[in-house]
């Protein structure tokens, strides 16, 4: 086994080296990858020094991330999807099985049964406290340096959600949320739903594709909202002034084929002004199943948030952890590792 896989390492290598590729001998190369039973740690590696000849698209990720591609693999490919959009579409378009689409009548219905649980989706969540971790990045051109890693206790109580920070680093912080500096989120339990479905928003919805998300078959439609209907907000500042505007946004939401509850949410900022320090932002937050006081609730479990300056990229990737309800006398500890001194 370790003969086939020291070949198999030395021939990504090799084919790393010669691109640029296709589309499909990218999904050639994930999947041979995941047939041959390769880490996730050395598949992110082959992919770090491809190159691509075509565009990758949401879809071609998602259906390699629903095939067993590990959350390594998924970052590459995310970051070669973002590196290709400007390049011509695949010669020969990937094979992925799907349903039939859906009639136009079926599409609104849809779309309405969605929206029908997305409004009133807070409406259905009890009180409840949770570890978000945060891992922050700085880069440039795609090249990521670990900044920090945040631990913070979550707490959301009669539709309000408030952060306090636990651990910077692994070590015990009493900073305020808004005080670590650095790029920070937050509206993560149904905002995000709400700029989307809410009536006000008027947002532009039609179908694009099949897809199929941790192995369950999704609709996927693509949203635009327009920045005059919009409450997509941004800020940056520091201690002498903050600067905040209202964008628009565009993206795509996955609808649960099964129950119509929504499963992700990939947005992008748009009509940003020119004189804004910030110059793109992008958010992909993913749902999924969690026990809290013995019943299971939709639950945000992952997000990633990209964001870009005229001279610093960041991405912070955040995990929900540790979801209990909430009580009068609730707490919640972080027991992770604290790292050495440098």
């Amino acid at each position: 086994m370790s003969w086939r896989l020291s070949i198999w390492v030395l021939s990504a290598a090799s084919l790393a080296a010669q691109g640029p590729h296709s589309v499909n001998d990218t999904i050639d190369l994930v999947r041979t990858a995941l047939r041959g039973k390769q880490t996730d740690r050395q598949t992110a590696r082959s992919l770090r020094k491809w190159k691509l000849s075509e565009s990758l698209d949401a879809r071609a990720v998602e259906e390699l991330e629903s095939d067993g591609a590990g959350p390594a693999t998924v970052a590459e490919l995310e970051r070669l999807r973002l590196a290709s959009a400007a390049l011509p579409k695949p010669a020969t378009a990937p094979a992925f099985d799907s349903p039939p689409v859906p009639a136009p009548q079926e599409q609104s219905r849809i779309v309405e049964e969605a929206r029908a649980i997305a409004l009133t989706y807070t409406d259905s969540l009890p009180n409840f406290i949770a570890i978000e971790s945060v891992r922050r990045y700085t880069g440039d051109h795609g090249s990521w340096r670990l900044k920090d890693t945040l631990h913070i206790k979550l707490s959301y109580f009669e539709k309000a959600e408030d952060y306090a920070v636990m651990t910077v680093n692994g070590r015990p912080s009493n900073l305020a949320y808004e005080a670590i500096g650095g790029t920070i989120s937050e509206g993560e339990f149904g905002s995000m739903l709400r700029e989307v479905f809410e009536p006000r928003s008027r947002a532009e919805l039609h179908w694009d594709h099949w897809t199929r998300l941790r192995g369950r078959p999704a609709h996927v439609y693509s949203f635009r909202v327009r920045p005059e209907h919009s409450r997509y907000t941004m800020a940056y500042g520091n201690s002498s002034g903050r600067h905040t505007i209202t964008a628009g946004q565009h993206g795509f939401v996955y609808v649960d084929a099964e129950t119509r509850q929504i499963v992700r949410i990939a947005s992008e900022a748009d009509s940003i002004p020119e004189d804004f320090l910030v110059r793109s932002s992008a958010t992909s937050l993913d749902y999924g199943f969690a026990d809290v006081g013995g019943q299971r609730y939709l639950l945000p479990l992952r997000a990633e948030v990209h964001m870009t300056t005229p001279s610093l990229d960041t991405r912070n990737e955040v995990e929900f952890q540790s979801y209990q309800k909430f009580a009068a006398d609730s707490s919640i500890r972080y027991e992770g590792p604290v790292p050495p001194k440098k």
